[in-house]
């Protein structure tokens, strides 16, 4: 009963955070139900990029319907982020459970501390300029970074294609947030896919997870642009801070 219940919550709060910045669902949910439930951690990481699909498909229906979502300067990076994330998540299963575990929960406080630091900033008017061939370079290197990323922790994906589409591309936030929804959607699936195909999974938490991220992402995304984004970095920082702290002391102990 205890594991439906986190299972429902993780999946939930997990699809909140997608669908208001993009965030990977697998940060909430890998190292949650590592930490909670004891469940090797590449099966996590498989269940948790599973829910990403869906939450992050609803978060991109969203988005589109809002036309933000820009993929022409984007696409170059799309494709090596797929690529290094299929490497990764083969790469990643040869890492030692209790090594991996613990790498996911200071993993979730990096993160959380990257919102309060260097908070995502909000800009009026897209800047997208020519696609040159620096960018080009920028995109594949970076590319090939969230890749590593997503397939080995399952995580930070969503966020570093954020900080790559807004800093390097010149995408506004509501666009940047949009774009790197809707490649999270193609990067989680074929990383659940490797993942699930050498680990195995648990189905049953893999269906429950899944519709709790998809609820909660769809929740959240009607409401993104609502929200001040000064506070929203503040309030996501924040809780990924404690919740990354609380997860790791809970590991050690």
């Amino acid at each position: 009963m205890i594991d439906l219940f986190i299972y429902i919550i993780g999946g939930f709060l997990a699809g909140v955070a997608t669908g208001l910045v993009g965030l990977s669902a697998a940060v909430i949910i890998a190292p949650m139900f590592v930490t909670l439930l004891g469940m090797n951690p590449y099966v996590a990481i498989g269940i948790a990029l599973a829910s990403d699909v869906f939450a992050s498909s609803f978060s991109a229906f969203h988005y589109i319907k809002n036309k933000n979502i820009r993929l022409k300067s984007a696409g170059v990076m799309a494709v090596t982020v797929l690529i290094f994330t299929i490497a990764a998540s083969y790469l990643s299963s040869n890492a030692k459970p209790a090594n991996l575990g613990a790498m996911l929960n200071i993993f979730v406080v990096l993160l959380g501390l990257r919102f309060l630091v260097f908070p995502i900033q909000e800009k009026q008017n897209n800047t997208i300029l020519k696609f040159t061939k620096s960018k080009f370079i920028a995109s594949v290197f970076w590319g090939a970074v969230i890749g590593l990323i997503s397939g080995y922790f399952g995580a930070g994906g969503g966020l570093s294609m954020l900080a790559v589409l807004t800093v390097v591309l010149g995408y506004n936030l509501k666009s940047a947030v949009g774009t790197s929804v809707f490649i999270m959607v193609f990067t989680a699936l074929v990383g659940a896919t490797t993942h699930i195909v050498i680990g195995g999974t648990d189905w049953l938490a893999l269906v429950i997870t899944s519709f709790s991220a998809m609820v909660g992402a769809n929740i959240a995304s009607v409401y993104a642009n609502k929200i001040n984004h000064k506070i929203l970095n503040i309030v996501i920082g924040s809780v990924l801070v404690a919740f990354g702290i609380f997860l790791t002391l809970s590991y050690i102990l």
